[in-house]
């Protein structure tokens, strides 16, 4: 059976005994069919509802079933409730207003005024002393994690003439079972009779225990939730006539829900008072049945309710309404985006966290098919091929969609425009122009400078393609080192060339002639279908418009999806980043200069801890690293392979991994990928360098040209041999070959049983050899062309996750503290603020961009720095030391 007929099916029975409910509700009888009955209420009992929820979804009334909830309930939380009945003998009646506090620090707050008139109409009411009208004010206070287990405590004093004031107790309790199960119960302590009439005793207190258990059978989601449970009621000072009325009354409940529409229904068991049909006073206690439905509807941070209750009289007992406003949104009954265009200024892409979350973003319109409409800001891009590859590819998937994309050019080099061209129309400004004249790639070498200094580096590398201490022992690329960049440059340019031409529905031959003809000016590019239209920055809106047939404006959009779907923890994919150069110990950031380090054991812990986590459905590790320390290289891909096998022996609880490759996955990063069986890259990938590389630093030239000398004192024949004072000898290095090889050999074991290759074979493809990810996925050193979109599938695959269920993409290991979150702010707020310290980040950007000449800038970021932070004379899986592709 399919993931979408499944769905349905499930949907169907969902509404089925939904149906069975309403049935129940509306079918029900009076317990004595000729005799009238009136529903008995304790005392101090609040405003009726339609449905009574103590274990699911708590909002801000819950402070009167079970204060518990007010923990399951984040942020601020506004509920006005009103409750009218149509039956002469129908209680309830009265109107409620309720607020809660919960900041997520540990404990919450809940305040509550409610206006009861809960006697009966039209007739005189038997039982009037103990049903008058009052005011009810409640105090509530909550404690634990309401995705775990918390607890309650309520105050509610009752006010009105002639009534003592003592309050009613309550005590809750909430336990989430994980997603897919929830214990709510509460307990009031609570005088029933508090007047001084003589036909009352004196101090006569009434209990009150309430427990529901409530389940999600759909993977644990919030689209079908059922549960059941009991009310009892216990009173002292009873005739022994009243007992058999008293004690447990079982109840029912069941909610369907999709975004922001929720259709509930319940069935309880309640104590009626059964009256004489003439005088209409109280003649015998007894049990009947009662059922509601309701209707819910959500927009965003509003929803409001209605629903009735039925079965105690001929019709309709009485109605119930709601009106709820929340700081957390709960979903939506429609999204409207058919006039209104979101921007994406992509030059904001600063590393993978950023490309990952405009990803999403992009992933999100792709679903809203022909209601989303784009425009691409696509200037000063400073991201990798296989980024744009990337960002490219979900541009193309909205417009698959029925979507609309559009791009804005100022003046484009070849990225720039490489991403402009898969929109539907692109823009050009009057004064702008199309600086395409193609790719290059720069080698800086310091061999020169080095020996000018007296620096000399002694390099050892497996094999002629591992040029990494090239720039550093040489003043030019080796013929291999040629070679492979060569390749690289042509693999890319060729990719270029193929997608533009598809999309502008040129040859491939038109597209080269014209890179070599650039630059091309507005008129001139228009006219050989570069462009589409010439159009100032104040004119753009009016060209979409114009396009679209319709009015558009540019508006922000948040998620499709930001109602809470689960209890507990939120099943979610975890995104594993390996970035930037691979060091030992944990991960490290230097802003000054710009350098990401991704420590060994860091990514084992977070491995291990996701692996872990039942509520983790899957891995993706995400590398854009070209490699670094062997030993760390090692300990992640360690982990790596033991996640693999543990979802091979038990799929059912341990998650899938695979591997999603970006940019850069080299040496290093090629090396903790070959831990996984499922590897995407893209095709403008930098990936293989299968290869170890081992310098050692001399600076004893250096020290005797500034007239310094040094003295070591060792024991053992090779303990200076890690020192930079004096060149390493013969023998050393041997010695230090000799560990290369080792690391090597274990190197290409890897591969070859990762690929399922001879170790001959991985040798012949290995030797430090860099291949693009077209290159890599023809010699079968990757499995699958994509990125985040396509590892996503994969894994939700493997996992076995329905593609309707929604999981959320958690990106570690995270980097957030304390101090980071009470200065950003809210992410989407309704009023449209933005956080301090994203201002501050877009602030601190601006101030980088203008700090250097864009000149410097370039060159500093062609320097081998992260090479320095290295172990000197230990293995280092490390590709070539900067490929930057322009």
């Amino acid at each position: 059976m399919s993931a979408a007929l499944a769905t349905r099916s499930a949907r169907v029975r969902a509404a089925t005994l939904l149906g069975a409910f309403a049935w129940a509700a509306l079918a029900s009888s009076p317990a004595a069919a000729q005799e009238p009955v009136a529903l008995d209420r304790a005392t101090t009992d609040g405003v009726d509802r339609p449905i009574h929820d103590y274990s699911g979804e708590g909002d801000a009334s819950s402070l009167e079933l079970n204060p518990a909830l007010i923990q399951a309930t984040p942020g601020i939380d506004l509920v006005l409730m009103g409750y009218q009945s149509t039956s002469a003998f129908t209680r309830g009646t009265g109107f409620g207003l309720f607020t809660t506090l919960n900041l997520g620090l540990g404990f919450g707050f809940g305040l509550g005024v409610q206006a009861l008139q809960p006697g009966i109409r039209e007739v005189n009411d038997f039982d009037a002393v103990n049903n008058p009208n009052l005011t009810k004010l409640s105090l509530a206070f909550s404690g634990g994690d309401g995705e775990v287990a918390s607890t309650g405590l309520g105050v509610h004093i009752p006010f009105a003439p002639g009534l003592a004031s003592t309050p009613d107790i309550d005590v809750g309790l909430l336990v989430r079972m994980r997603n897919w199960a929830s214990l709510g119960a509460m307990v009031r302590f609570g005088p029933a009779n508090m007047f001084s009439a003589p036909v009352l005793q004196p101090g006569t207190q009434e209990l009150q225990i309430a427990a529901e258990l409530g389940v999600r059978p759909i993977r644990g989601r919030r689209w079908l939730e059922l549960a059941g449970g009991f009310k009892a009621r216990m009173q002292n000072n009873v005739t022994t006539e009243q007992l058999d009325s008293l004690g447990m009354f079982p109840r029912g409940r069941v909610a369907v829900r999709y975004h922001g529409v929720e259709l509930a229904g319940e069935v309880e068991q309640v104590r009626v008072a059964v009256l004489d049909e003439t005088t209409f006073q109280r003649t015998r206690y007894d049990r009947g049945i009662r059922g509601g439905v309701s209707l819910g509807l959500s927009w965003d941070f509003v929803g409001v309710r209605s629903g009735l209750h039925a079965g105690l009289s001929e019709g309709v007992d009485g109605f119930g309404i709601a009106a709820r406003f929340s700081s957390t949104p709960r979903g939506r009954v429609y999204w409207p985006r058919i006039v209104n265009a979101e921007r994406y200024e992509l030059s904001d892409i600063r590393d993978e966290r950023d490309l990952i979350t405009t990803l999403q973003q992009l992933e999100r319109a792709e679903r809203a098919g022909e209601r989303a409409v784009l425009l691409v800001d696509a200037r000063n891009l400073s991201l990798g091929w296989a980024s744009l590859e990337e960002l490219r590819a979900a541009l193309v998937r909205i417009r698959d969609a029925g979507g609309h994309v559009f791009a804005y050019l100022e003046g484009a080099d070849v990225k720039d425009y490489y991403i402009a061209s898969a929109a539907e129309q692109v823009f050009l400004h009057p004064g702008g122009e199309l600086d395409i004249y193609g790719l290059k790639a720069t080698s800086i070498y310091f061999k020169g400078a080095l020996d000018k200094l007296g620096v000399n580096v002694q390099a050892l590398h497996i094999d002629e393609y591992k040029s990494a201490h090239e720039p550093f022992t040489r003043t030019e690329p080796s013929p291999a080192d040629r070679e492979q960049r060569e390749k690289l440059l042509a693999d890319t340019y060729g990719q270029f060339v193929l997608d533009v031409a598809q999309a502008r529905g040129m040859t491939q031959h038109g597209v080269r002639a014209l890179v070599d003809d650039a630059p091309h000016g507005p008129e001139q590019a228009k006219e050989r279908g570069l462009v589409d239209a010439i159009t100032h920055r104040d004119e753009v809106i009016e060209a979409i418009s114009s396009n679209l047939g319709a009015e558009v404006r540019f508006a922000s959009f948040s998620d499709t999806q930001p109602e809470p779907r689960t209890w507990s923890t939120t099943p979610y994919i975890g995104v594993v980043l390996v970035e930037g150069t691979i060091v030992d110990g944990e991960n490290r950031y230097i802003p000054l200069l710009g350098i990401q380090f991704t420590g060994g054991d860091t990514i084992a812990a977070t491995l291990r801890q996701l692996r872990g986590d039942p509520a983790c459905e899957g891995i993706i590790l995400r590398v854009n690293s070209p490699g670094g320390s062997a030993l760390a290289s090692e300990i992640i891909w360690r982990e790596v392979d033991k996640t693999r096998l543990a979802h091979e022996k038990d799929p059912r609880f341990s998650p899938p991994i695979v591997v999603s490759m970006g940019d850069v996955a080299a040496s290093g990063g090629y090396y903790v990928a070959t831990g996984a069986r499922t590897v995407f890259a893209s095709k403008t990938t930098i990936t293989g360098s299968i290869g170890v590389v081992t310098m050692n630093i001399d600076i004893s030239g250096l020290l005797e040209k500034l007239g310094i000398s040094t003295t070591t004192f060792t024991e053992g024949a090779n303990a200076a041999i890690e020192q930079i004072w004096t060149p390493a000898s013969d023998e050393q290095m041997a010695r230090l070959m000799a560990s290369m090889r080792r690391v090597y050999e274990m190197f290409v074991q890897h591969v070859a049983e990762a690929r399922g290759m001879t170790v001959e074979q991985v040798d012949g493809l290995a030797r430090g050899h860099v291949y693009s990810g077209a290159h890599a996925h023809a010699l079968k050193l990757v499995d699958r062309f994509g990125g985040m979109h396509e590892a996503i599938a994969e894994v939700r695959k493997q996992a076995k996750t329905s593609r309707v269920v929604e999981l959320d993409l958690r990106v570690l290991p995270r980097r957030k503290t304390l101090l980071d979150l009470l200065l950003r702010g809210p992410a989407s707020s309704p009023f449209g603020f933005t956080g301090l310290r994203e201002r501050a980040r877009a602030r601190q950007r601006d101030a980088q961009e203008d700090a250097l000449p864009r000149v410097l800038n370039a060159a500093l970021s062609r320097l081998p720095l992260s090479i320095l932070f290295l172990p000197s004379r230990q293995p280092s899986a490390l590709m070539p030391a900067v490929i930057e592709i322009e």
